[in-house]
């Protein structure tokens, strides 16, 4: 101080000062003077202030972009969670849909007719089975009469060729006879291919036990087996509708979700800050469509190395709103090291060393009237 006026002393007589320059250069003196005890790491520590901000979150229209048709809310517009703010053209989507869900129902009934065919298939391939076991049973008595009725036919044509020798019987006789026991070994024969047809696809094992039971229960049968293969390919043919089925009912259920979509709305309480579209624009998928400024409101202030363990997570605080001189209460989200910007040094002169600072940002509950903007002291 004692310099600077010494140094206005000094000047030229002949320079003119204005008076409102010297009183800037006296008055700056005695600021700066009185300021060198009040450096920046000395006012952190007694105020710590910040303004209030707000989260703000863009909100696009989902995997789905289309003409803009209406707007339902206007900028600066308080909106709840789930109200609607714009809306696209749907005509394109509501035809996709339809076509789907035809293309559903067609496919849903080809899977009832195909299961309802299956069953009435297998349902006779078990009668079948059934039936051509008894039969096997009926042939194989069948055969063993029509041995019992050749050998007999053979025995009678026999006795008749000595008749014939003796005399004892005519020639008309003997060839009834002879006739008879031929077609009782052609019946035989008939019988026994007949048996062995039905058999096709028996394993010797279960050939030998059904010749000492007599019954065929459980044999193996080619014509069931067959059967069965074409019915397990109609099986594997039910699987594929069922499985065109299922991806026609998942894209359209896709069609819906995007359909819903098609309708943009508030994910949470806030105030509209911005409307990126007109009506009649087009408005590309993923997109920001509309700017919103959430209720979630805090404010960050700065801290030196030696204050922040007082600011750590979850730590609840007291701030004053100076705007509506009231108490409102706060959470600390996070505390961590400032940009190199923000560092707050202590003067060399005093002989310490330099303190980073730590940037705090500290959620605040709802008061009314409490605005972004307002400048917020943390007493903490």
């Amino acid at each position: 101080m004692k310099n600077k006026l010494n140094l206005i002393s000094n000047l030229p007589k002949n320079i003119k000062i204005p008076a409102i320059f010297l009183l800037l250069l006296l008055v700056g003196s005695t600021l700066i003077c009185l300021g060198s005890r009040n450096d920046a790491v000395s006012v952190a520590k007694s105020i710590k202030s910040g303004v209030l901000t707000a989260d703000e979150i863009n909100v696009a229209f989902q995997n789905v972009g289309g003409k803009v048709v209406k707007r339902f809310v206007q900028e600066s517009q308080f909106v709840k969670k789930g109200d609607p703010l714009m809306q696209l053209e749907d005509i394109d989507t509501q035809l996709s849909i339809d076509r789907l869900q035809a293309l559903v129902d067609s496919q849903t009934a080809a899977v009832k007719q195909e299961q309802a065919a299956i069953e009435i298939t297998e349902n006779e391939t078990n009668l079948n089975e059934l039936s051509t076991w008894r039969k096997i049973e009926e042939v194989k008595a069948n055969l063993e009469a029509a041995i019992s009725s050749r050998d007999l036919a053979n025995t009678e044509f026999q006795r008749h060729t000595q008749l014939r020798k003796t005399g004892g019987a005519s020639q008309s006789q003997l060839d009834a006879a002879r006739n008879a026991y031929i077609n009782s070994k052609m019946l035989v024969v008939q019988i026994e291919s007949q048996l062995s047809t039905l058999m096709i696809g028996a394993t010797p094992e279960q050939i030998a036990q059904f010749e000492q039971t007599r019954n065929a229960t459980g044999m193996t049968l080619q014509s069931i087996t067959i059967a069965r293969q074409k019915l397990q390919n109609r099986q594997n043919q039910l699987a594929q509708i069922k499985a065109q089925l299922a991806q026609a009912e998942a894209d359209l259920k896709q069609l819906k979700v995007n359909y819903s979509r098609l309708t943009l709305v508030a994910p949470e309480d806030g105030k509209v800050l911005k409307l990126m579209f007109e009506d009649g624009e087009m408005a590309p998928a993923g997109a920001p469509a509309v700017l919103l400024e959430t209720d979630r409101k805090y404010v960050d202030i700065y801290v030196n190395e030696k204050m922040v363990n007082d600011y750590q997570p979850g730590t609840k605080v007291k701030a004053n709103v100076i705007a509506l001189d009231k108490t409102v209460k706060g959470t600390v989200r996070f505390a961590t090291a400032a940009p190199s910007f923000a560092d707050l040094r202590m003067t060399r002169e005093r002989g310490q060393a330099d303190l980073t600072s730590y940037q705090v940002r500290i959620y605040m509950e709802y008061i009314p009237h409490l605005l972004t903007g307002m400048t917020i002291e943390v007493d903490q």
